[in-house]
């Protein structure tokens, strides 16, 4: 997966195409919104390979939206053959902090009068516990 920034209009991502021979700067992207089934199609600006591995430079990342998947499909202008597809996330975080659940965890309160109530031979018996954070 693939992680994009939308806090950027602007980007360099790395692949391994199918075909590296054939990489050139005809190659279309292909983002399909998994929400909205929405496809934006852009032209990749500048793309070279080095030892198989291919750098692409987009400009136009206006369409994404935070916190949304896409699918992308890489293919050559001319032909139409796909080289490469893989899933896209848009996130506003940066990729070092990057976190799937940034802001949803919450520290539980808790204070030092918890008890845990257990029935033993029909009696109850309370049991003090004390948490330490």
């Amino acid at each position: 997966m693939i992680i994009l920034s939308t806090l950027s209009s602007d980007t360099t991502f790395y692949i391994i195409p199918t075909q590296v021979s054939k990489v050139g700067n005809s190659i279309i992207l292909e983002f399909t919104n998994e929400t909205t089934k929405e496809v934006f199609l852009i032209l990749a600006s500048i793309v070279t390979t080095t030892n198989d591995i291919t750098s692409i430079y987009i400009e136009e990342l206006q369409f994404l939206k935070d916190n949304t998947f896409f699918n992308l499909r890489l293919y050559f202008n001319i032909t139409g053959e796909t080289i490469y597809k893989d899933r896209v996330f848009a996130t506003n975080q940066t990729q070092g902090t990057f976190s799937i659940n940034n802001g949803q965890y919450i520290t539980p309160t808790i204070d030092n009068n918890s008890y845990i109530t257990i029935w033993y031979k029909r009696k109850r018996i309370k049991i003090l516990v004390e948490f330490q954070l």
